[in-house]
């Protein structure tokens, strides 16, 4: 009976071998960006939706008109919404890793 022995190199789940380092240190560095701009995005929406709707309230309270500037409040929010998803889709780009051919 013979022993066998563990293969020198660790696959990887796609049947290759494992990825260089430079390849770990770009998508290291991608994750680190788009981390980077969830937290950009998550204050710009609070500002965005928190402002109009607590400040629709207020007015609401103050003109006693409510619910008219809530949900005007609210549209506008719904607008600012799409306004900093769309803004921030546009400022990033796909992380692409570099060529082959390169190395």
């Amino acid at each position: 009976m013979t022993k066998t022995t563990a293969p020198s190199k660790t696959p990887s789940p796609a049947g290759g071998e494992t990825q260089h380092t430079s390849d770990d240190a770009f998508y290291e560095n991608a994750r680190r960006n788009f981390f980077g701009a969830a937290l950009n995005m998550s204050w710009q929406l609070a500002v965005v939706v928190l402002i109009p709707i607590i400040g629709g309230h207020y007015l609401d309270v103050a003109t006693e008109t409510a619910p008219l500037f809530t949900l005007v409040g609210f549209f506008f929010a719904m607008a600012g919404t799409a306004a900093v998803v769309w803004h921030q889709l546009q400022t990033l780009s796909p992380a692409q890793p570099p060529s082959k051919e390169t190395k």
